[in-house]
Order: structure tokens, then C-alpha cells, then sequence
């Protein structure tokens, strides 16, 4: 687990003769650059909750790269030496964000894992580029001694220890900083369910890029320090094993994100003598040993899972969600500005298949500002269908959506720019995440500019006057869905009615003036429907444009201003909900059997 294999050794002894606290210094300094890399990789599983098994390669890069380009191979200068490493890491990371971005769960875990075992194979089997199996040995003064800046330094290993510490620091501030800032509404939104970030606007593919591009930075910087620190990389150093070690060591921290990495690498590093008697014991070589201690830890962090996160959450503790009423009282609703009647939203010949299932066919719909739009039928006959065409997260085969008469790109990031939001079918809460919290990823993905993120973690006087932005929409939001007074609990310990007011809530934060729920209603008690029906009118009476596919006619009556009835894909009638009703045609295919 401390990663200092046979050829590491030899090049420490080759490198200084430091005595018994020297050799004590280049264990932390290395521990400290496995921790960096530990840290990069928590960002991608922990946070954004990308399982990313290929850390090795991108510290495999950093410190290959170092040693080609340094002095001793290329003539670089040592900083630029690293630096191009560390860019050629990162810029590795990005195209495999790319590449891989269709793929979720075990199947990225499986392809960053396919990317480990692709560069330990590469270095083993061009020499040339690696140094074999004794790897590339730098030599002993260029090691030790950098220009920077024109000034010459002395890397010895304390002074290792304390760059290494310096940037793990300002890493894990970086990070906490992170977290509790709108990025971290972003990422918690993108680790639980990305279909759900994606409908409040948050843009899954950007962060997930973002993300493993500086996970790979980091593990780059690391394998360069690491090079640096010991004279000499192999391609045993950074063998497949090595990247399943660190994933251990994000897991062994459990859902304690920020401060995990440091308790699993302390741990991995810890068990080293334990992997050296097993293979002195069994007769191993120390790299089995090693495997089959991360294997054994892999299999008891799955089992215990549940008793550690308890442990951890109740030792580290759970931030306080930001209170949303301390600004409520200075809000009067959600208003819209708006010109009522005015048509936001034009569904012009839609057509939607699914293989030979004509699910939509030439459905035209015309949603108006300040009306809430009731949209019934038979199950199978086209309702959600036509939500998610509307909401452009199905591509129609035919037909246009317009917005305020200009035509929308078919994506749901882009129809949630355009003042367009769903809300899913199913109930959807994120764990742990208290419900103020979650109506804020909604508010974060109405505006979203591309540097938000980077503004919040600098500070800057724009970041502070956008979160109190933020912080207005979300206690307007709550005000509005009746969610004040339980801004701050989980949602876990809402009933069934609020937490589908929740979801409600999440799209209002956004800023859309057009929301499209599906089936809100579900799961509701008679006065959580009552409830309901006020919040839609308080809504509609902002100017807000509410189209509502919904079973419960009797709640539809109540609260709807037009009712479109499809059947089989095709508009069967649309009107006030008296003539709707009265229409035979109606009452045969969807009302014949509820009573007026």
C-alpha cells in the first residue's frame, strides 16, 4: 500500500544515505504524494460519484512524463518538466470524460479500470520509453536539485514533506470549499441521480468533465512528486494494483468526502508490515501480498458499509442545512413578470416512436402564461411521452416546440435555459440532502454560468451577491409549495405529499415560468391534495404556465383552466374542463366510468 516496491528501494539507497530518520522522512513525503493522489480521486467517487479504477495511469503519466522530460532524459527544466506531465494527465483525463460519457456505474468503473491495466501493459512493453523492469532511474544530483525561478533548490526529503503537505492542504481546502459551495449542490445532485440534475439544469457532462480532468491533474502531480522524491519510476510502481489501493482508500472513508482519503491512505500505509509477514508467511511475492490485503479490504468496506457510514457520519458530523426562512418573511410568492394569456410554449406536429409504436402522432399543444393546462387520458395514450418531448429529454421524430414563438433545441439543459422544467414521475429525493439544499441545485440551474464555480471558491463579490440570489429563490420556492417550515429536515422525514411538493419546489427554484409536472398528485391524501391544488393557483397566478398530466379528474376539474385529452398518441379534444367533459368522444375513451 505505501507503494515502495523493490526498484524504489534500491533507488532510495542509491539516493542518500540519510540514516534511519531520513528513510522515515521519504515514507511521509511518499504517503503525503499517494494522499494527493487519494484526494484527486475522492473528488470523481465520492463527490460526483464517478467509480474511476484508473488513478494509477494518470500518476503513471506524472511520473513517467517527469522523468523522460527532466533532467536525465529530455533536459527539461525540472518545473517545466512536471508541469507538461501534469497537463499531459489532465488533458488524458478530459478525453476520457469524453469518451466515456454515455457509460454509468460498473461499466465506467470497468473502462477506467481497462485504461490501469492499458498503461501498465504500454510501459511493459516498450522498454525504451519506461526502463523495464528496473524502471527509469534519474540521476542523483538533478533529483535533488531544481532550478526555479532562477534560484536553485534543494529537495531533500523534509523538504518533500513539506511541498507535499503544503499542496494536500490547499487541496483539501480547495475541495471543502467546494463542497459547501454551488459546486457542491452540482455534484451532490450529479452523485445521486443524474437524470434529475440534468432536469434542474445542472450540466452533467461539463462537471463530469471537469471533475475527472482534475482528478487526473492531481494524480498526475503525484506521480510526478513521487519520481521526484525517490530518483526513479518502474511500471511495477504503478500497476493496476495501485489504482484498486487508492479506490479502497476513497471507500475506507465512507461518506466522510473531505477527510476520508486521509483516514484510508493512514490505514493502507499502516497495514504495510501486516502485507510483508503475509508474504514472508506464505511465501508471496510482496505485490500478491499486497493484492490480496486490498481484496480482502475491498470485500469488508462492501460488507460494512452501512455500520461505517453510520460511524463515520456521527463522528464527523452533518452540516447544517442553510436556514431558508431567515429570508422568507421579506417575500410576498414567487412572481413572475410575465403577460398573462400571453402564449409561452407552442407544440406544433409532434411525433415520437418507439420502435414500431407510433407513442405521438402530429400532437399539437399550446400552453399559455398564467393558465394551468390539464393534460389526461387513457394509461398508454402519449402523456408523458409528450412531458418529455416537451421537456427535451426524448428527441420527436417530427414536429417543432417553440418557445415564446422561437424554436428550442431538443436537450433538456437547453429547455431548462429557456425557462422549461419537469418534474419526474417518480418520487425523487437525494439522501442526506436536506430539502432547502436540493431546492438550491434548482436554483443553481436556472442561470449556471460556466465560471459560478470557480467565482464561489475565489470569493468573489459577484459569487456572494449570486448565492444571496440563490438563497431568495430558494426561500421563495418553499414559500410558495407551503415547504417552509421544514426547509431544514431530510427528506427522508417528509410524508409522501410534501416530498412531491419538494420536487415541485426544485423546478420553481430554476426561475421557469413553464413547468411541466407529471402526475404530482401521486401518492397524495386527500388534504396534501387540497394543498396541492393551491399551490398550482398561486402559481398560475404569478404567471406561471402549468401543464399537468394527472389521473385524479376531480382534482384536474378543480384546478385546471384548459384540458387536452389525448388517446393513443393523438389529441382526442382540448377546451374548457366543462365542454371537454361533455364531449362524448371523451367520455368514451377516458370518462365513461367517473362520475361527474
Amino acid at each position: 500500500p505505501a507503494r515502495l516496491g523493490p526498484t524504489q528501494v534500491a533507488g532510495e539507497r542509491q539516493a542518500g544515505q540519510a540514516g534511519a530518520v531520513g528513510v522515515s522522512l521519504v515514507e511521509v513525503a511518499q504517503a503525503l504524494w499517494l494522499l494527493l493522489a487519494a484526494l484527486g480521486l475522492a473528488l470523481s467517487v465520492s463527490y460526483a460519484g464517478l467509480p474511476v479504477l484508473g488513478q494509477g495511469c494518470f500518476i503513471a503519466i506524472g511520473g513517467v512524463g517527469t522523468a523522460l522530460l527532466g533532467p536525465g532524459g529530455a533536459g527539461l527544466p525540472l518545473g517545466v518538466a512536471a508541469l507538461l506531465a501534469v497537463l499531459t494527465a489532465a488533458g488524458l483525463g478530459h478525453l476520457v470524460a469524453r469518451g466515456a460519457a454515455r457509460l454509468e456505474g460498473a461499466f465506467f468503473a470497468l473502462a477506467t479500470w481497462a485504461l490501469a491495466w492499458l498503461m501498465y501493459r504500454v510501459l511493459q512493453a516498450f522498454p525504451g520509453i519506461s526502463g523495464g523492469e528496473q524502471g527509469l532511474i534519474r540521476p542523483t544530483p538533478a533529483r535533488l536539485i531544481s532550478p526555479v525561478l532562477g534560484t536553485t533548490w534543494v529537495l531533500t526529503p523534509l523538504t518533500h514533506v513539506v511541498l507535499a503537505a503544503l499542496v494536500c492542504a490547499v487541496t483539501l481546502i480547495v475541495v471543502v470549499r467546494l463542497d459547501r459551495g454551488p459546486g457542491g449542490l452540482d455534484l451532490a445532485a450529479l452523485r445521486t441521480d443524474p437524470a434529475l440534475a440534468t432536469s434542474l439544469g445542472v450540466p452533467v457532462a461539463v462537471r463530469r468533465r471537469a471533475v475527472l480532468t482534475a482528478t487526473a491533474a492531481l494524480g498526475g502531480l503525484s506521480g510526478c512528486g513521487s519520481t521526484v522524491l525517490l530518483g526513479l519510476i518502474a511500471p511495477a510502481d504503478v500497476s493496476p494494483l495501485l489504482s484498486l489501493q487508492l479506490f479502497v482508500a476513497v471507500l475506507l472513508g465512507g461518506t466522510a468526502r473531505w477527510w476520508g482519503p486521509v483516514a484510508g491512505v493512514t490505514v493502507l500505509t499502516a497495514l504495510q508490515p501486516i502485507a510483508d509477514t503475509l508474504s514472508s508467511a506464505a511465501g508471496l511475492a510482496p505485490e500478491r501480498a499486497r493484492g490480496v490485503l486490498t481484496a480482502a479490504l475491498l470485500v469488508a468496506v462492501l460488507a460494512l458499509r452501512g455500520p461505517m457510514r453510520a460511524l463515520l457520519t456521527s463522528v464527523g458530523g452533518r452540516r447544517a442545512a442553510p436556514p431558508a426562512t431567515e429570508v422568507a418573511a421579506s417575500l410576498v410568492g414567487c412572481a413572475r413578470y410575465v403577460v398573462r394569456d400571453q402564449i409561452v410554449l407552442e407544440a406544433v406536429g409532434l411525433r415520437a416512436r418507439f420502435g414500431a409504436v407510433l407513442a405521438l402522432d402530429g400532437v399539437d399543444l399550446v400552453l399559455r402564461a398564467g393558465q394551468v393546462h390539464a393534460l389526461i387520458g387513457p394509461n398508454g395514450s402519449g402523456k408523458s411521452t409528450l412531458l418529455r418531448v416537451l421537456a427535451g429529454d426524448l428527441q420527436p421524430a417530427a414536429g417543432q416546440v417553440r418557445r415564446s414563438g422561437v424554436c428550442v433545441a431538443a436537450t433538456e439543459l437547453t429547455r431548462v435555459r429557456a425557462g422549461i422544467a419537469r418534474t419526474p414521475q417518480r418520487t425523487v429525493t437525494l439522501v442526506r440532502l436536506s430539502a432547502a439544499r436540493q431546492v438550491a441545485i434548482g436554483a443553481r440551474g436556472g442561470a449556471n454560468p460556466a465560471n459560478a464555480v470557480l467565482r464561489s471558491l475565489l470569493l468573489t463579490p459577484s459569487a456572494r451577491r449570486e448565492q444571496q440570489r440563490h438563497r431568495l429563490l430558494v426561500a421563495s420556492a418553499l414559500h410558495c409549495c407551503g415547504l417552509t417550515g421544514v426547509a431544514d429536515l431530510d427528506p427522508a422525514r417528509l410524508t409522501v405529499g410534501d416530498q412531491r411538493l419538494l420536487q415541485i419546489a426544485r423546478v420553481v427554484a430554476t426561475g421557469a415560468d413553464i413547468l411541466l409536472l407529471d402526475e404530482p398528485a401521486a401518492g397524495m391524501t386527500a388534504q396534501e391534495r387540497t394543498k396541492l391544488i393551491g399551490v398550482l393557483r398561486a402559481l398560475a397566478a404569478q404567471g406561471v404556465a402549468v401543464l399537468l398530466v394527472e389521473h385524479d379528474v376531480r382534482l384536474v376539474v378543480a384546478v385546471a383552466d384548459v384540458m387536452t385529452v389525448l388517446d393513443a398518441g393523438q389529441l382526442l379534444a382540448s377546451g374548457a374542463p366543462a365542454v371537454v367533459r361533455a364531449d362524448p368522444a371523451v367520455r368514451r375513451a377516458y370518462l365513461g366510468e367517473v362520475s361527474a
